[in-house]
């Protein structure tokens, strides 16, 4: 079942971000999110269990998907199809989505490709030295450029 996240999901969310990144985010990062008025996190629970979560935020017409990530027994089956597909669908068709995505994780950008997202540069060690990023872009009836960023995180 996926629903919308409570502060009280925090700390599973939390350990979710620890195993599943190398570099996760804070535990005060996630939670500050919680607070944004942009954000919409939601999770996906089984047997009262939360197994994964995504994190979007959505300013006017344009999402940005900023972390999405499954309980490492829980992979492969899914799952994070699924929260995408709800966001998707949650947010409407019109909209242009964006997000950043490690050039080494090869299973999440063929994951955002089967939904037509298309990579649109990169971002020279978005992850630290060596780290680079791909920002990936999904834009409804509008063609796509490609070009290269050199910004930092």
């Amino acid at each position: 079942m996926i629903r919308k996240a409570t502060l009280d999901d925090l700390d599973c969310i939390y350990k979710i971000a620890l195993a599943s990144f190398e570099t996760p985010w804070a535990k005060a990062s996630l939670e500050a999110e919680f607070y944004n008025e942009h954000a919409n996190i939601y999770v996906y629970e089984h047997e009262n269990e939360i197994r994964a979560y995504i994190i979007t935020w959505l300013i006017a017409d344009e999402a940005e998907l900023l972390t999405i990530a499954v309980d490492e027994g829980w992979r492969n089956k899914g799952i994070g199809k699924s929260l995408i597909n709800y966001m998707k669908e949650l947010y409407g068709n019109k909209v242009i989505w964006h997000l950043e995505v490690a050039c080494s994780n090869k299973s999440a950008i063929h994951l955002y490709k089967s939904y037509g997202f298309e990579i649109n540069s990169i971002i020279t060690n978005y992850y630290g030295t060596g780290k680079d990023a791909y920002r990936m872009l999904l834009c409804p009836n509008l063609s796509i450029k490609t070009g290269e960023t050199n910004v930092g995180r």
